[in-house]
């Protein structure tokens, strides 16, 4: 198996970790304090991640740069990118901290929260604040590791999160905790995620410490600054339908836009996760000047990427109320409609990312930050007009004509950003459109059959599998994979010997 194999497989895991969390965890803290208690949960959430905004542009471009170190073998220029780093999110999230504490009450006052869930809204957002620094500190070590290619380090450690913060959620809910002190699982989360990532990065910070330089500090600033609106855009439309729910509808309708959400998000995270190793793999390969080798992988993943994003949006959608169902029950139709716009919204996003992966490599990330911008303010233009028109049903619709017509500017000027690169012929896309509608439909019919036939929080692994099924049934067809193990195995060899170059078989950083 090869390094880049290894860390895409790691990263699909790593998300695959974070979503078993919240798929076990959200029917517990819906039974126990009810959708009301939910929605306001959800809301609070999104608030303490909109700080996370801050960090947001500013972790691809460390990444880079680490990467970048890496491939020039120069570990002291890796280890003054993160002191720096680690220093600067230190001082931002110990502010955010305090700004949380102070402004709580406030913050709860602005949504129609019956006066017993306002207090706990209040007291729960002063407890999340405080995994803010937490947060970002751990943050500056997961940038460390990312950079370093150490992709199976971030899984297991991510598995050590995930049971730290089901174990307090359980603990917590059998000890009658109120709806804020739940908020303790975050914490606890954050430590042991802190923790275990700090004892995997002491080798690598052997070094004597330092920080950039003030011309390195300017070449990491602007590049993060062009990232920043990109990566900041999609925690904003990603958050805000929680937050502009919870102005015009009432807690329990935030909380079904919450639960679409989770789900729209889930199937996101996985499917993003292959994209920091392939960057990684990008940026190593700018580093060592190999732009035969990075336009020609290029080439080939973004086919590849393309093809099964557009099956997998498509399929996604189809089966999304099913898994709503077959996860919570049957009294969440609204949730469900709410996660088929959101899944096509997400994922038509999604479909560009092996492009946006090569112009961050390049450093390019001006066609990026424009369509950020473009997203905002089409968020807004589209999300506040509907809301007030239809409720929480027109807010989820704006976002998702939002992401559409971004999408498509998007695609019609990356061809000016990056005129070297092949492009996907219009015959494939075609192509697979229509195997992806197919698929959908028959993966949709039997997991609403599946749906019908399984008790609640049984039928979800079922359903789970029959859409990966189809899923699976589908790329075999697009990028015509003879589906047995030999077949499978000898389009899996071809692909890597045209993606191989003279450091693929590299091992990963200690």
């Amino acid at each position: 198996m090869t390094t880049s194999q290894r860390n895409i497989g790691a990263s699909v895991i790593t998300a695959l970790i974070g979503i078993a969390a919240v798929l076990i965890a959200t029917p517990l803290i819906i039974s126990h304090v009810g959708r009301a208690g939910y929605g306001v949960w959800t809301v609070s959430m999104a608030i303490v991640i909109y700080i996370g905004i801050v960090e947001a542009g500013m972790a691809p471009a460390v990444q880079r740069y680490i990467a970048v170190a890496r491939g020039a073998d120069d570990h002291a220029g890796a280890a003054r990118v993160f002191w720096s780093t680690l220093a600067f999110y230190l001082a931002i999230g110990l502010v955010a901290a305090a700004l949380i504490e102070l402004l709580a009450p406030q913050i709860a006052g602005l949504f129609d929260f019956p006066g017993v869930l306002e207090q706990q809204a209040t007291e729960l957002l002063r407890i999340v604040g405080l995994a803010v620094p937490l947060g970002l500190a751990m943050a500056a070590l997961a940038n460390l590791l990312q950079g370093q290619g150490r992709f199976t380090s971030i899984a297991f450690t991510a598995a050590l999160g995930s049971i730290g913060y089901l174990t307090a959620v359980v603990l917590l809910i059998g000890g009658s905790a109120t709806l804020s002190q739940l908020g303790w699982a975050v914490i606890a989360q954050q430590l042991v995620l802190l923790v275990s990532r700090a004892v995997l990065v002491v080798g690598s910070l052997r070094v004597r410490p330092g920080f950039v330089s003030g011309e390195e500090a300017v070449a990491i600033a602007g590049l993060s600054a062009r990232l920043q609106l990109s990566v900041a855009s999609l925690i904003v439309n990603g958050q805000s339908d929680r937050v502009v729910t919870a102005l015009v509808a009432r807690p329990a309708i935030v909380g079904e836009v919450g639960i679409a959400s989770q789900l729209a998000e889930s199937g996101r995270l996985v499917a993003a996760a292959p994209l920091v190793p392939i960057f990684n793999r990008f940026s190593s390969l700018q580093g060592s000047d190999d732009q035969a080798a990075l336009q020609r992988l290029f080439a080939r993943i973004d086919g590849i990427w393309i093809a099964a994003g557009i099956g997998g949006v498509l399929i996604g959608m189809a089966a999304a109320p099913s898994l709503i169902e077959g996860w919570l029950g049957s009294g969440f139709a609204l949730a469900g409609s709410f996660a088929v716009m959101l899944t096509a919204a997400y994922g038509s996003n999604l479909l560009f990312g092996v492009r946006i992966s090569y112009l961050r490599a390049r450093g390019d990330a001006g066609l990026e930050a424009r369509l950020a911008g473009v997203l905002m303010a089409l968020n807004l233009a589209f999300t506040v007009p509907l809301a007030i028109a239809f409720g929480a049903t027109g807010v989820v619709a704006g976002t998702l004509i939002a992401y559409l017509i971004g999408g498509g500017w998007f695609a019609l000027r990356f061809s000016g950003y990056a005129p070297e690169v092949a492009r996907v012929p219009r015959s494939e896309l075609i192509s697979s459109v229509l195997w992806g509608v197919g698929f959908a439909l028959l993966g949709g019919a039997v997991a609403a059959l599946a749906a019908n036939a399984i008790p609640a929080g049984w039928a979800l692994v079922p359903i789970a599998a029959i859409t990966a099924t189809a899923w699976v049934g589908y790329l075999a067809c697009v990028l015509r994979i003879t589906p047995t193990r030999g077949g499978f195995r000898r389009w899996r060899d071809s692909l890597e010997s045209q993606l191989a170059s003279r450091d693929e078989s590299t091992t990963q950083s200690p």
